[in-house]
């Protein structure tokens, strides 16, 4: 299947590639088809479901005498740069960090950092619908979106969860099949949001639950439900090269960076609280840098493992996410931290491989980051409530002034993260199998096993080499591909078969 129309590639082997000429309406355009009405649906639901914050976006003018005069508003969090800082930090984590993150695959660049883009785009806007609709469910009220920048910041979290998710499905998927998964992923990992956070009351600060686990358990479970065996998808199409891989490493750098704030963005009104989730989150990040060089290199007899260190590196700031806010020393930050990079470099050395002969497809091994990292963050979180009172208390309401506000015990907290844990897991993979079944039905365009982890048919590329099933790659081995400043790109398009 091909998104573009005959013969607009300069010199491609039309017999091995080019299928538009017996691809059908839905398998060519099923992506606008399905794009154009969702939006029109999200721009009609914006009217409804979102209004400016009147600290925000409203201006006061009055009237005196023919002179028109208008109320300046004091800069806040909410109104002005203040708050746009942290909001950057978050957005540059989903926008460029996961982005360049994906450019890992080699036949599968574009399709990683494009549609990366675009699910940050859709989702930033849609997630904002969401708010709206679940909350009415839950509280009966029909309240609209106050638009500022604390939602934005929210936006950026639940925008995350769909990354991560994408992460284990990428290459397997169309984007008609993208636009399904942003259109219904909001909603399930709301709701889930809502479970644990108002109804437990078990707080989730840096996400380990809510956002990591969720997103990589709910993406796992849709390439689960579409039907995705990773051992039937060609090896080849799974390799990645010099250069695909240092791209990937930006990413690892620039998610690296930012994850200080992204754990503690919406904290503001707290300088004590914002401060140690943002050092706590530091602190564990670095240790699970140190830790997992020296772990791929153990695994591996002597040498590192790359797609290793771009993940295992950041598992700290996943499993310190929930913990964060608590009042702990700061050694228990970098002894979490170091224990992340451990486990999430032996996870990619042994664990995945593992899971994938039991047919568990996980494209990116987004469980090693974000899956296992994140559920062990709440195990910690939940073991953290026994060791002291305030501990507890910053799991039941992170931003809490008086113990008064609760009738738990410490045990009887332990026991709701514990509750909070399995309820995650209990809705992200039972919606993720629905969504998967839902992605696989014939009015959404798929793409075959032969075909996935390839840019070529969703993308206008005139690279011959960048497709393993062209004859051009296969006469060259790839040789051009593999390594792009061997001949200019130009030299590439212009070879005839």
């Amino acid at each position: 299947m091909t998104a573009g129309g005959k013969g607009r590639r300069s010199g491609v082997d039309v017999a091995a590639i080019d299928k538009d000429n017996t691809a059908g309406m839905m398998e060519t355009y099923g992506f606008p088809l399905w794009c154009y009405p969702i939006f029109i649906l999200v721009v009609v639901l914006f009217a409804v479901c979102t209004e400016w914050d009147p600290e925000f976006g409203v201006d006061t003018v009055t009237k005196v005498g023919d002179n028109h005069i208008r109320t300046v508003v004091a800069n806040t969090w909410d109104s002005g740069n203040v708050g746009y800082a942290m909001y950057m930090d978050a957005a540059a984590m989903c926008v460029l960090g996961f982005g360049m993150l994906y450019t890992f695959s080699k036949y599968y660049v574009w399709g990683g950092v494009g549609l990366n883009y675009f699910i940050c785009g859709f989702s930033f806007l849609w997630v904002n619908v969401a708010k709206t609709i679940v909350n009415a469910i839950w509280t009966g009220d029909w309240v609209k979106t106050k638009l500022n920048l604390t939602e934005m910041v929210t936006g950026c979290y639940i925008t995350a969860a769909i990354l991560i998710s994408f992460g284990a499905i990428y290459g397997f998927t169309s984007p008609a099949q993208i636009i399904l998964l942003c259109f219904i992923e909001p909603f399930m990992m709301l709701i889930n949001e809502h479970v644990v956070l108002k109804n437990m009351h078990v707080k989730d600060a840096g996400g380990s639950l809510v956002v990591h686990a969720f997103g990589a358990y709910f993406g796992i479970a849709v390439a689960f439900g579409m039907g995705v065996k990773a051992k039937q998808i060609p090896s080849e199409h799974r390799n990645t090269t010099y250069f695909s891989d240092m791209g990937a490493m930006i990413g690892t750098v620039v998610l690296w960076m930012y994850w200080p704030s992204f754990n503690g963005a919406t904290f503001y009104n707290d300088v004590t609280l914002q401060g140690r989730i943002v050092m706590n989150t530091y602190l564990a990040i670095c240790a699970s840098c140190a830790a997992a060089f020296p772990t791929s290199v153990l695994w591996h007899r002597g040498k590192m493992e790359m797609i290793e260190i771009q993940n295992a590196t950041l598992a700290g700031g996943v499993m310190i996410g929930m913990i964060c806010p608590f009042d702990i020393e700061p050694w228990t930050a970098v002894l979490i931290g170091g224990l992340a990079g451990v486990v999430s470099a032996g996870g990619y050395a042994w664990y995945h491989h593992f899971l994938e002969e039991l047919g568990v497809t996980d494209s990116a091994a987004v469980q090693m980051l974000h899956g296992i990292p994140g559920l062990l963050g709440g195990v910690c979180a939940a073991f953290a409530c026994l060791a002291d009172n305030h501990n507890y208390m910053y799991s039941y309401d992170t931003t809490w002034t008086t113990s008064a506000a609760s009738d738990r015990s410490r045990g009887e907290q332990f026991g709701w993260i514990l509750l909070a844990i399995i309820c995650t897991l209990a809705i992200s993979i039972s919606s993720g199998l629905i969504t998967g079944f839902l992605m696989n039905q014939p009015c959404c365009p798929t793409v075959g096993k032969k075909d996935m982890l390839i840019d070529h048919d969703f993308w206008d590329i005139h690279d011959l080499g960048s497709d393993p099933r062209s004859k051009v790659a296969a006469k060259d081995d790839g040789a051009v591909w593999a390594n792009p400043m061997a001949v200019p790109m130009q030299a590439v398009a212009s070879k005839k078969v």
